[in-house]
């Protein structure tokens, strides 16, 4: 071959070459522009949802400021001048507004408390044993009329109903006063080695069954313990499996004394002296239904929104547990099952305490204005009852600001003008508030959207869908 023909060949196999090795190039940088306009729409834009909600929850933060700023005027006083530890929560129409943990994991050390620390919540674990028993019914396994006797077979007590159990009217003994005198045991009894023990000791009933109310720690451990029979399962396992996983609770749970201490969880404490020392597990910790559920106040706070939401329970049978009781001469029972009830001049009040070795913890429910408020403690604190009773008065100015909120929430946040010429509907709130509230808000959503600006015209595989969730997001 001729040397030019053989140039001539070289330089079309070398084009060749260039061509294809940059046509690779070309399409590896479209896949990967591709890529990242997937990654982006399955990513970023497939969050628009929770931004949005954030979106939302940053007007109601804004709008109810100055509420807010009063209830953490006051927390902040708890610690110091009340010798407070522990965490507080207040929400309103099922959206926390506020949530703050106040003081250390341990007294004797210098942690701080946080979010997933979890309380012993004594008494107000009640609440999920009835719920466990009210499940039951749903599904058939049980009548809230069937003697307890119908399911512990070796029950000692007879006559006793499922609704004297829940409502407080059985006339049981209490069993800690059988553990304390008779286990012998270094291991603390379990429900079913205190139904044993109770059987042994023979103690005798206090009244019979209806007669009157007597708050029962017994009657609920009773309970718990006819959940295990029909589920075969312990109360932690059955709570857990239809409770706690469905409604994502990741921080509750049923405690096994015998079982190596979770990580978050607390002690709870006493003050000696000067110093705080921890409360050593007791030979009652075994037995679960009337305490034992561990949590925190976020998953607490879960926990009511799905009893509102009848998330698991249905209506007609969560209202139950809202009705008073009644005994046989038919007195009102100011208890449903699980909760005590309340009427208050403006509200009536859905509530339980709950006090066990340091820990001292409560959750209100007020209907008339939707108004959740949770207080758990883990240093033998005794003034739970008024700070929840001065929450509730601070938490009263909510419904002030509550119009306000509903119309930012339904006009376009973008509409300064507007929003601000329609002030005069507002006359409970100060127009220089309103409007700064109105800017703090404008500001948080052009941050919030400045991503979707940026990627408003990218060379992705699919612009028109990056435009569209933009868009859906600034209405």
């Amino acid at each position: 071959m001729k040397k030019p023909y053989l140039i001539y060949v070289l330089l079309f196999v070398s084009l060749f070459f260039y061509v294809v090795t940059n046509s690779a190039d070309r399409d590896s940088q479209l896949n990967r522009i591709n890529k990242a306009g997937d990654l982006f729409n399955s990513n970023d834009l497939s969050s628009t949802r929770s931004s949005q909600n954030e979106s939302k929850n940053s007007i109601l933060m804004a709008a109810y400021k100055v509420p807010i700023e009063n209830i953490r005027n006051y927390t902040s006083q708890l610690g110091q001048q009340y010798g407070f530890n522990g965490s507080i929560l207040v929400a309103k129409n099922g959206k926390i507004l506020f949530e703050e943990h106040i003081g250390r994991k341990d007294l004797r050390l210098k942690n701080p408390i946080d979010s997933t620390n979890t309380y012993q919540l004594a008494s107000v674990s009640k609440q999920f044993t009835a719920a466990a028993i009210l499940l039951l019914y749903q599904e058939g396994k049980l009548d809230l009329d069937d003697f307890a006797s119908k399911y512990l077979t070796d029950f000692p007590y007879k006559n006793i109903k499922i609704r004297h159990l829940l409502n407080h009217t059985s006339g049981l003994p209490n069993y800690m006063y059988a553990a304390e005198k008779n286990w012998k045991s270094k291991l603390p009894p379990d429900n079913t080695a205190m139904l044993n023990l109770m059987d042994k000791v023979k103690m005798l009933p206090y009244f019979k069954p209806g007669e009157r109310f007597d708050y029962s720690n017994t009657g609920y451990f009773i309970l718990a313990s006819i959940v295990s029979k029909i589920s075969n399962q312990s109360l932690g396992d059955f709570l857990d499996s239809r409770f706690f996983k469905p409604l994502h609770l990741t921080n509750t749970y049923v405690h096994n004394p015998n079982e190596a201490t979770k990580k978050e969880e607390l002690v709870g404490f006493r003050r000696y002296g000067k110093t705080y020392i921890a409360i050593p597990f007791t030979v009652n910790d075994g037995v679960v239904g009337d305490k034992g559920v561990y949590s925190t106040a976020s998953d607490l706070f879960k926990w009511n929104q799905s009893l509102t939401e009848h998330t698991i329970l249905k209506d007609s049978i969560l209202s139950k547990a809202f009705l008073p009781g009644k005994t046989n001469s038919g007195k009102i029972v100011p208890y449903g099952f699980g909760f005590r009830l309340k009427q208050e001049t403006d509200a009536d009040l859905v509530y339980h305490n709950g006090v066990w070795n340091g820990f001292s913890t409560t959750l209100r429910r007020y209907n008339a204005d939707n108004i959740t408020i949770i207080i758990l403690s883990n240093n033998s604190f005794h003034s739970i009852t008024p700070i929840s009773e001065k929450l509730r008065e601070l938490s009263k100015e909510f419904s002030k600001y509550d119009p306000f909120v509903s119309f930012l929430e339904n006009t376009n946040i973008y509409d300064i003008n507007k929003l601000k010429n329609n002030l005069v509907k507002f006359t409970d709130i100060p127009s220089a508030e309103s409007v700064a509230i109105i800017e703090k808000i404008t500001n948080s959503y052009n941050k919030q959207n400045a991503q979707f600006v940026s990627h408003k015209y990218s060379e992705v595989s699919n612009p028109n869908y990056v435009n569209q969730q933009y868009q859906t997001l600034l209405n």
